[in-house]
């Protein structure tokens, strides 16, 4: 579905989320579509003047529900059969869910089976796998916003980028792409598809094209009106068989294992990454260069 034909229904757990992330989530939705259904669930005796108000501004409307029962919250309940009858109706096909309380991933699952887009939102450190997964997508309070708002907002610092996700993104290239090579909006399915809570601000980059820019090993070209993610080595595949055959001559029986060969090249060569040739294994790349054979995690050199 394309992100212009999103008809959106925002629907906030008002006593699990704090008014101060209600502008950000609203300049976020606005990146999909237009909000056709704005609701606050909960106890409005119970919500602060500055809640009351900014829910007038945004014209979210206010959907009362006293807690009649001890350990119960009707408002979750009413937000939750809300939420049912809009899918069936088919007034909406796209769910903002704005709260960190895992009770609603029943209601997540159940409107994804039904062919709604889900969108959750919450707290990166209360919020659990189980809801993030049955979200169509998931995006942290702490990652949204714009400079503005970095002060207020940001309580986290960015992942460091030279973490799990460079693997990630060079081995989907080399898997999904062709002559690694991957556009870029289809990298950014492949990742949302595979992590619901996917967002490149986790990582300090404000979109997925400057993110893969800060990657070693990785460019971006643009062809007319397409623009491609592909792997690109700094170093010559020849200078890297020159350096395994040194390396391994060293020892007399021309056998290694594997480990030690990868840390030894890495040391040599302060941007090697064998997966900027195309693969996604260390020993299917060695297995590529002649005379080099690997057996039970021993590189052996059989000229």
């Amino acid at each position: 579905m394309d992100k212009q034909e999103y008809k959106i229904a925002l629907l906030i757990d008002s006593e699990n989320v704090s008014v101060k992330y209600i502008k950000v989530v609203i300049n976020e939705i606005a990146k999909y579509g237009k909000i056709v259904i704005s609701r606050f669930y909960g106890d409005l005796n119970k919500l602060s003047k500055e809640w009351h108000q900014t829910a007038i501004d945004f014209a979210i409307k206010p959907m009362h529900q006293y807690n009649v029962a001890s350990g119960k919250n009707a408002a979750d309940l009413a937000m939750a059969l809300d939420a049912l009858e809009m899918m069936y109706q088919e007034r909406v096909n796209t769910f903002f869910i704005v709260t960190s309380d895992s009770d609603f991933t029943p209601l997540a699952m159940k409107l994804k089976e039904g062919g709604m887009h889900v969108v959750g939102v919450g707290n990166e450190k209360k919020v659990t796998s189980a809801f993030k997964m049955a979200c169509n997508e998931f995006k942290y309070f702490e990652y949204l916003g714009d400079d503005e708002d970095e002060e207020e907002l940001a309580t986290t610092k960015p992942v460091d980028i030279k973490g799990e996700i460079v693997d990630i993104i060079m081995d989907i290239i080399v898997e999904s792409g062709v002559d690694n090579k991957i556009q870029l909006s289809r990298l950014g399915d492949i990742l949302t598809n595979r992590f619901s809570d996917f967002d490149s601000r986790k990582y300090g980059a404000k979109s997925l094209s400057s993110l893969v820019k800060t990657i070693e090993g990785v460019e971006i070209t643009q062809e007319k009106t397409t623009t491609y993610v592909s792997l690109k080595s700094a170093l010559e595949i020849d200078i890297i068989s020159k350096a395994v055959y040194e390396i391994i001559s060293r020892n007399k029986s021309k056998e290694m294992v594997l480990t030690k060969l990868k840390q030894e090249l890495e040391k040599r060569f302060d941007n090697f990454q064998y997966k900027t040739f195309g693969f996604t294994k260390f020993s299917n790349f060695i297995t590529s260069i002649k005379y080099l054979t690997v057996n039970k995690n021993i590189v052996k050199y059989t000229k």
